[in-house]
């Protein structure tokens, strides 16, 4: 392997080993989704152009180089203009890492760079629920039982926290940070990065109750919601949210047709941001 090919592959598992996890917090789905991207147009080289792996350098990523590899992805493998924009992104951000760490490789970043996104994405519809159709699935669930209200303030503090369903199900009592004038919940997001999130006075009215309710002697490390197995309080876990929200959901539908008939989790945030928005 000449210099100009070990530079290419010193630089490739730099961004894909360290920069993106380290410098950039990406998941470890982003990273996959980049590396795929990579993986596919090393290996249309190879079948397609007849170039060997240990013969890929920066020669190959040419701005028509590029192009002629996602016209094979769309004319060939059938690739959707979202794919399509998913891989020509993946190449663009490892080239601009390239020149960042390597001035010479500027220009080739540039000329890629050059490349206009593919148009014809349909933008999925955002699935939120109105204000009133949130009262309404708040008054669904059996507030004379244990788990009718463990699953209302769960929805409640899904909407009012604006989390994802894994940020809510890891979160655990001494994420709740009280002062003599607020109480926020620390929250670990995506990349491990930490936010932390006020909670309205209402909000904290219905925290209390429930803690009251479910947390009377836990330990300060303890999940905050949890389910119990062989009597013993284990993390919840999404597959039991997917089922009460399901269930709550064909409730609400059956008096309300309007009302979304797959209640999911992201539905919450998606609520939350758009009654900020407005």
């Amino acid at each position: 392997m000449k210099r100009n090919e070990m530079h290419f592959y010193q630089l490739l598992r730099d961004f894909l080993t360290d920069y993106l996890i380290t410098k950039r917090n990406f998941s470890d789905k982003t990273v996959r989704a980049y590396r795929q991207s990579l993986n596919l147009l090393r290996n249309y080289l190879r079948e397609e152009i007849g170039i060997s792996f240990d013969r890929v350098d920066f020669s190959c990523f040419s701005r028509s180089s590029i192009y002629d590899f996602l016209m094979w992805l769309k004319n060939t493998q059938k690739n959707s203009p979202q794919t399509l924009n998913l891989r020509l992104s993946a190449i663009k951000s490892f080239l601009k890492y390239c020149s960042e760490e390597d001035l010479e490789l500027m220009p080739v970043y540039l000329d890629v760079a050059s490349i206009h996104a593919f148009k014809g994405v349909k933008r999925p519809c955002v699935e939120y629920l109105a204000q009133e159709q949130l009262k309404l699935l708040f008054s669904v669930p059996d507030m004379t039982t244990r788990l009718g209200r463990r699953d209302r303030f769960f929805m409640i503090f899904a909407y009012e926290t604006g989390a994802r369903i894994q940020e809510l199900l890891d979160l655990r009592l001494n994420c709740i940070l009280r002062s003599d004038t607020s109480v926020r919940v620390r929250i670990l997001g995506k990349g491990n990065k930490t936010r932390y999130v006020p909670l309205l006075e209402s909000t904290v009215k219905h925290l209390d109750a429930y803690l009251a309710g479910f947390h009377k002697s836990s330990p300060m490390d303890a999940f905050l919601f949890y389910t119990i197995h062989d009597s013993q309080k284990t993390q919840m876990k999404p597959g039991t949210v997917d089922y009460f929200l399901k269930k709550y959901g064909k409730l609400v539908h059956a008096t309300d047709t309007a009302f979304p008939k797959g209640l999911h989790a992201h539905m919450f945030r998606h609520s939350i941001a758009m009654a900020m928005h407005k």
